[in-house]
């Protein structure tokens, strides 16, 4: 490592390389918990942590509740409640108490896949942050952020870990271009 750090900038090359490295970790860990849910269950990490959220704080009265629950947005949330509730591991029906609302609940079959499921690979870095002190969290955040924005890709649209962000409509597609292209 010292000598990479000597041929890329010294004090400087040897931070990059250990941020690269960590950042390799990183993905490694969470790629290798992905394949192990899949592999042991037959559902995605992100199908896993959705369940996980259900299991852990019992059903949602709405999408944008599970969404909060699963640190993610109500567009990137529903196609994995569409997955779930197919393969009827999850339960959308309508609240008693106000018919405006939807319960989104684990079905006995979803509790049986989660018996057998590892934890999911963001519950292990949630814990993991939740672990460190607050300035340290901060700090993590900020620079992640720039680092994300730096790659040029600080305005791109998220999805949940290991999921493609859903595509926009071709109507919406050919709109932009028309506005990009200045017509």
């Amino acid at each position: 490592m010292r000598e990479a750090a000597s041929q890329n900038g010294g004090v400087a090359g040897a931070t990059v390389g250990e941020a690269l490295e960590a950042v390799r970790r990183l993905v490694r860990a969470l790629r290798i918990g992905a394949n192990r849910a899949h592999d042991t269950v037959g559902i995605s990490s992100a199908e896993l942590f959705v369940l996980r959220a259900l299991e852990e704080g019992g059903a949602v009265e709405s999408l944008n509740e599970l969404a909060a629950r699963t640190y993610t947005d109500q567009s990137s949330a529903s196609p994995i409640v569409a997955r779930l509730q197919r393969r009827r591991l999850i339960r959308r029906q309508r609240a008693t108490a106000d018919r405006r609302r939807i319960v989104i609940e684990l079905t006995d079959r979803g509790r049986t896949v989660l018996r057998r499921a590892p934890e999911a690979p963001q519950a292990t870095v949630i814990t993991a942050l939740r672990r460190m002190p607050v300035s340290e969290r901060t700090a993590l955040a900020r620079g992640l952020t720039h680092l994300v924005a730096e790659m040029g890709w600080a305005n791109a649209r998220t999805a949940m870990l290991f999921e493609e962000p859903a595509r926009r409509s071709s109507k919406r597609r050919a709109g932009a271009s028309l506005e990009e292209s200045g017509t």
